[in-house]
């Protein structure tokens, strides 16, 4: 992978993204945001158990992101006897495996902190202080609601664009339209429910795509594809 890739691939996302989450770091904008949709919902959590919010955006959401793995996983299988899906081998299995990375690492890492959801600090019904996420580090842990695991799982197919966009000569932005809408509907869709804060999307969405192009460049050096898709991705 050329210099011209890492940086609009890494470095300039990392910048961005760094003066981004540094911003709701050191402001209220979590805290304000928060607040509006729970204005908007009657000052309570409305949408919490929601049909829409919980048991289609949520419940069901997890379900289609794992028809979608599985759809790709059976297409991986099919290409070994299927000549039109040959070509497409690496991409396939890459974006398989890549789903499976970026959400298990966000669900990893929350698991670890001891951020609560805005439902559980005191602006919003709960018994907790409001702090900045990194203040919890010095702080007794009060949940495990950070980074937002579900809208990681929309993130995750970003993988596609990592995969296929290499070789495909026009329009390769549009690969990225999966990964972001599906992950911030998702995240939109929770913040709704007073489970995350934006800035908490907003640092999945680092993750998922920081990783990938770590994953993209070990995948690259390590296991190159074989057979008709060249040998350097396109930046």
């Amino acid at each position: 992978m050329g210099s011209r890739f890492w940086l609009t691939h890494f470095w300039l996302p990392l910048l961005v993204m760094a003066a981004v989450l540094t911003l709701f770091e050191l402001t209220p904008l979590d805290l304000k945001l928060a607040g509006a949709w729970y204005r908007l919902e009657g000052s309570e959590w409305a949408l919490r158990n929601h049909w829409f919010t919980y048991h289609i955006m949520h419940h069901w959401g997890k379900r289609l992101i794992a028809a979608i793995g599985l759809t790709l996983l059976i297409m991986y299988a099919a290409s070994w006897k299927v000549t039109g899906l040959r070509r497409w081998r690496w991409s396939l299995l890459f974006s398989v495996i890549a789903m499976i990375i970026v959400p298990s690492t966000v669900a990893i890492l929350k698991r670890l902190s001891g951020v609560p959801c805005p439902w559980s600090v005191e602006e919003f019904g709960g018994n907790l202080p409001y702090l900045h996420t990194f203040q919890y580090l010095a702080a007794p842990a009060a949940g495990h609601c950070f980074p937002a695991a579900h809208a990681s799982s929309g993130f995750g197919l970003l993988a596609l664009y990592f995969s296929f966009a290499p070789f495909i000569a026009k329009n390769r932005w549009l690969l990225l339209l999966p990964g972001l809408v599906i992950g911030f509907s998702f995240g939109l869709a929770q913040q709704l429910r007073g489970a995350h804060y934006l800035s908490h999307d907003l640092w999945s969405a680092t993750i998922a795509w920081l990783g990938l192009v770590l994953f993209s460049a070990l995948a690259w050096r390590f296991a190159p594809p074989a057979g008709g898709l060249g040998q350097e991705p396109r930046a």
